[in-house]
């Protein structure tokens, strides 16, 4: 190991149409995060967009111990059992990336 803090970036556009899903999704994900380690989760907004036309409307970071625990959870019953909430509270696939400090 090399001793770089690693990251789960989540990149989304949230169902504006459905909040109680996006509400509700939200409110077990995070419960999920922890259950493998997830800490320091931090939410943001987009207020503007500068550059490009990615259109992503929320981020996520998430730091975990390593990228084993985002596989494991990735992988895991309690994370694959939000897959039909989180295909309602998101307009499209939510992005996700393993991330390391530099």
């Amino acid at each position: 190991m090399n001793g770089n803090k690693t990251f789960l970036i989540v990149n989304a556009v949230p169902n504006m149409d459905d909040m109680a899903s996006f509400q509700s999704y939200l409110s077990q994900i995070v419960g999920i995060f922890k259950q493998y380690g997830g800490s320091n989760f931090q939410r943001f907004k987009t207020v503007e967009q500068i550059m490009g036309q990615g259109g992503i409307k929320a981020s996520a970071i998430v730091e975990f111990p390593n990228t084993d625990a985002i596989h494991q959870m990735y992988a895991s019953e309690e994370f694959n059992a939000l897959n039909d909430l989180r295909k309602k509270a998101y307009k499209q696939e939510v992005d996700l990336m393993i991330c390391e400090a530099l």
